[in-house]
């Protein structure tokens, strides 16, 4: 399945008239893995698969292909036993696709991910993610009981987080039980207070513990309340760190630690509905800005998918309706765009299939052909959707910018702080087929 038809389905739906035959001819041919002469420069990239942990290990056997301008693959290749490719990037090359299996723990079968990428470059493309739930291998994991009744006399009806999952700490309460795993390292606990108000928090190590008791002095650390009042449409807001921790809430205070972790966010989410043409989509806009140690963060400004942004969408879709490709699109009048994608998503025989087609804040979005096997799969979805996403940093930035900002901050070390660490936004609209 091309671009152009599965965007057309979509059209379909918004009662849209295609203006023209276009077909999937090719106004750029090419061999197999053809050149437009002189020396090839290459590019290298990793993929890399996580586990149920989140311990990384590479992964090999993931399909690469390359694309000439008008979407037509013209060469092809497979990462190695470590994960790793280094290959030549013809002359004609324009853009690239990555197509691999995840394993997820909330699905009884694989998921088939492919993501292409458009405009872009030779040289290091860094490491594209996959995800595999169920190996174990170094995670290490069991159950572990938390017994709370000394907790609970000492601290009445506050609030517990063990990880990301919150107790209320109420005087019949029964003692929790979670999965914790060696590779995850130790567990965070947070504990907020009955009025609200205050917030303590830790990290305990349970290695050769099958049962923990709680007690005040597992809470060294002290919350700073964020000074940011979730809007009264959004729903939960969030404090959170990537380091492990979160804790929200929907009308009361959200806490960080700074003498945890020097990179903690607030993330206020707003979900809602938009017509675009004759039908309704579902919409999501989200931000996550950076707090400091006092608590306080950059003006948050949720996008808003009424008016720019839906009128975008609408236009791309009437460019693809002409059915002659490369489709001009532009959501830069949205606000600071950096990258824009859309995702078709459903169910096949065997499983599910995501293919996430990303470019820039504006452009042309290529008629992207796959292999005879991934196009039947697309081809017979069901349950489909279509998802339209655009994100920002904070600025202004050429597409290849930002991919050498995303290059450089996954090299970083944990406790670094990139230029796209400060503050994030991000907005979809998602269509029924």
């Amino acid at each position: 399945m091309t671009v152009k038809k599965w965007t057309l389905t979509a059209l379909s739906t918004l009662v849209l008239t295609a203006c023209g035959g276009g077909g999937d001819d090719s106004s750029d041919p090419a061999g197999n893995g053809g050149s437009s002469g002189g020396n090839l420069s290459q590019i290298t990239l990793n993929t890399v698969s996580t586990n149920w942990c989140g311990i990384e290990k590479p992964k090999a056997g993931v399909d690469v292909f390359v694309h000439n301008n008008a979407g037509d693959i013209i060469a092809q290749y497979v990462t190695d036993s470590n994960g790793a490719l280094t290959a030549d990037w013809p002359g004609n090359a324009r853009h690239l696709t990555i197509s691999g299996e995840s394993r997820y723990s909330f699905k009884e079968q694989t998921t088939l991910i492919v993501n292409s990428e458009v405009e872009v470059e030779a040289g290091e493309l860094g490491a594209f993610y996959f995800r595999d739930d169920n190996d174990l291998v170094g995670c290490n994991c069991k159950q572990v009981e938390f017994p709370v009744q000394a907790l609970i006399a000492d601290a009445p009806d506050s609030q517990l987080y063990l990880g990301s999952y919150r107790y209320d700490l109420t005087p019949f309460a029964s003692s929790p039980s979670r999965e914790w795993c060696e590779g995850t390292g130790p567990m965070d606990v947070q504990l907020i207070a009955a009025d609200g108000q205050s917030s303590l928090a830790g990290s305990i190590d349970l290695a050769d513990k099958t049962e923990y008791t709680l007690s005040l002095d597992d809470f060294t650390h002290q919350g700073v309340a964020v000074d940011y009042v979730n809007p009264y449409d959004a729903r939960i807001l969030y404090a959170l760190s990537f380091d492990g921790w979160r804790n929200y809430s929907q009308d009361d205070l959200v806490f960080v630690y700074p003498t945890l972790t020097n990179k903690s966010y607030v993330w206020p989410a707003r979900y809602g509905q938009e017509y675009i043409g004759n039908v309704i989509a579902d919409s999501y806009s989200s931000a996550r800005h950076l707090v400091t140690a006092e608590g306080t963060t950059s003006p948050i400004m949720l996008w808003q998918p009424a008016n720019e942004f839906s009128d975008a969408v609408y236009r791309l879709f009437n460019e693809i309706s002409t059915g002659k490709g490369p489709y001009q699109y532009d959501f830069s009048g949205v606000g600071e765009v950096a990258l824009t994608h859309m995702t078709l998503l459903g169910e096949t025989d065997s499983g599910d299939a995501d293919w996430t087609i990303w470019g820039g804040a504006a452009g042309s979005m290529p008629d992207l052909k796959l292999p005879a096997d991934l196009d039947a799969k697309f081809d017979s979805l069901y349950s489909a959707r279509l998802q339209i996403g655009i994100r920002g940093y904070g600025a202004e930035k050429s597409l290849a910018q930002w991919r050498k900002l995303l290059l450089e901050r996954r090299a970083m070390a944990d406790n670094e702080i990139s230029v796209l660490d400060y503050e994030t936004n991000y907005m979809s609209l998602e269509f029924e087929l």
